[in-house]
C-alpha cells in the first residue's frame, strides 16, 4: 500500500495528496514533521536523509520532493497524467514547476501568509503588495 508521510497542511503534501485523489489510490497518510515530529526519527532518516517531509513509500519505492513524487506516481499510476509524449509531458511539467517557482514563493510566501497567517499589526504590506503585483 501507498503511505504518505507528511502534515496535510503542507502545500507540497496537498500537491501529491490532490494527484493521489485524482488517481484513486489506496493510501494510508501518516502525520510527520511540524508539531508532529518524527523527522529524525532513525527510520524517517533512512527514507529520507535530508529529514524532511514529503516522503512516499510504495512496494520497494520510497521517494521523497513533492515534484519527484508527482513524477513518479504518474509514471507508476499513470490515469493521464504520465505521458511518454515528452510534449505532453512538458506542458504538464511546465505548469507544475511554475506553481513551485511562481505561484507558491508569490502567493503563498507572500500574499498567503504576509496577510492571511500574521497578525494585522505585524503584516508587512511592502511585501504584501510587491507578491500582488
Amino acid at each position: 500500500m501507498l503511505r504518505v508521510w507528511g502534515r496535510r497542511s503542507s502545500f507540497n503534501v496537498q500537491k501529491v495528496m490532490w494527484l493521489i485523489g485524482e488517481l484513486g489510490l489506496a493510501h494510508q497518510h501518516i502525520d510527520a514533521g511540524g508539531s508532529f515530529g518524527g523527522l529524525d526519527a532513525p527510520a524517517f532518516l533512512a527514507m529520507n536523509p535530508h529529514g524532511r517531509v514529503l516522503v512516499i513509500a510504495e512496494d520497494d519505492a520510497v521517494v521523497w520532493e513533492s515534484h519527484t513524487i508527482l513524477r513518479y506516481l504518474a509514471a507508476r499510476h499513470g490515469g493521464g497524467f504520465g505521458s511518454d509524449d515528452p510534449v505532453a509531458r512538458a506542458h504538464v511539467e511546465g505548469w507544475m514547476d511554475w506553481s513551485q517557482t511562481s505561484l507558491q514563493p508569490d502567493f503563498l510566501g507572500g500574499i498567503f501568509w504576509g496577510f492571511y497567517r500574521t497578525p494585522e499589526a505585524q503584516r508587512n504590506w511592502r511585501a504584501i503588495n510587491a507578491a500582488r503585483s
